[in-house]
């Protein structure tokens, strides 16, 4: 039970962590300053440049991927945490075809919304 209690408790500062790391990283992208906010490593085809990856989405899908084995190994939930879902927004943007700037402010913003209603929805 105690090996439990450590787990969650890991659990709950990933969370904590990424969603403090990455509102900061998605309001610089609805603001129309970061372009490349969904581009990581794990998620680019094999034919677009590599100078195109975000370091800090790099980073932010690592940090996704402890919570998601977290939470698996607690049998908790994995559908609609920020950590999923940062994955199928980047999914969605590489089938983005060409350059379109404001798609990607738009998923940025959707996104952003997400977490901000979830976070408002778990205080209450």
């Amino acid at each position: 039970m105690v090996g439990k209690v450590k787990l969650y408790s890991q659990l709950d500062s990933l969370e904590d962590e990424l969603r403090e790391r990455i509102i900061p990283h998605l309001k610089s992208a609805a603001a129309g300053a970061n372009d490349f906010v969904f581009s990581a490593t794990d998620f680019k085809s094999s034919r677009e440049p590599k100078f195109k990856v975000n370091a800090e989405t790099d980073s932010l899908i690592q940090l996704g991927r402890q919570v998601l084995v977290l939470r698996e190994k607690l049998k908790e939930p994995t559908e609609n945490t920020i950590a999923e879902r940062i994955c199928w927004y980047c999914r969605k943007y590489e089938n983005i075809s060409g350059s379109q700037k404001k798609l990607v402010q738009e998923l940025a913003q959707t996104f952003l919304d997400e977490i901000i209603t979830s976070s408002t929805i778990k205080k209450d």
